[in-house]
């Protein structure tokens, strides 16, 4: 989707991968609590390696069909480094991970409990894909209205990188946008699109909510930060 076509022909990785019915984008702390039998073993063979190398891939699930079980899964994730891992008394896994880079997947394959796959890194972002003052100005004003629209209270920007890749998956990750949405926000590589296409969706967002007479309290949470 979007303009995540770039390719970086670097060698292929083997990961393992977690399906789950969210995004994680990089930078985003995200909490984890694995009780799945194929996730203990993954918990197990993680703690096998060393800290640096303990990472796994994060991609969205997409539900098939009402009624089964039967789920497919997005083509681009993001590298999910473990930060943190305890075995609790109960035998589930407590972790803590922060998104990394994004990959797009290769070759899936399932001969081990967990899915594992081939996958490619996409290329970082260069100062070309940086957005404009105007750009990140429009961006930042759009998600101003948009939080005080849904009572957050607002004292300055202060609390908002004004580094334009960190500043589109932060507020990627804090909006509450569906996760179709976030994922082709995901999909795009540049900043600067990425902000672009943040600041349409939330112009469309203060439009339906200035006219509703009530909606979710909305707590975003901004500790987001690139590694």
């Amino acid at each position: 989707m979007q303009d995540e076509n770039a390719t970086s022909n670097a060698p292929l990785l083997r990961i393992p991968l977690f399906p789950l019915p969210t995004v994680l984008v990089p930078g985003l702390v995200m909490p984890l609590m694995l009780f799945e039998p194929k996730y203990l073993k993954l918990a197990e063979n993680l703690m096998e390696q060393d800290e640096t190398e303990r990472y796994f891939g994060i991609v969205k699930t997409i539900p098939k069909t009402v009624g089964t079980s039967d789920i497919s899964i997005n083509t681009i994730g993001t590298i999910a480094q473990v930060q943190s891992m305890e075995l609790l008394p109960d035998g589930k896994w407590d972790m803590v991970a922060v998104g990394n880079r994004k990959f797009r997947i290769i070759e899936l394959y399932q001969d081990l409990a967990y899915l594992t796959a081939d996958v490619e890194l996409l290329p970082e972002e260069t100062q070309a894909d940086e957005p404009d003052d105007e750009v990140l100005s429009k961006t930042i004003t759009a998600f101003d209205e948009y939080r005080e629209l849904l009572g957050v209270s607002i004292q300055d920007n202060e609390e908002l990188p004004v580094e334009g890749q960190t500043l589109s998956y932060l507020i990627t990750a804090a909006a509450m946008l569906s996760l179709d949405e976030k994922q082709a926000l995901l999909e795009i590589h540049s900043s600067r699109g990425r902000l672009q296409k943040l600041t349409k969706i939330l112009n469309r967002e203060v439009s339906i909510i200035s006219q509703l007479r009530c909606f979710p309290t909305y707590e975003p949470d901004l500790q987001v930060s690139l590694n």
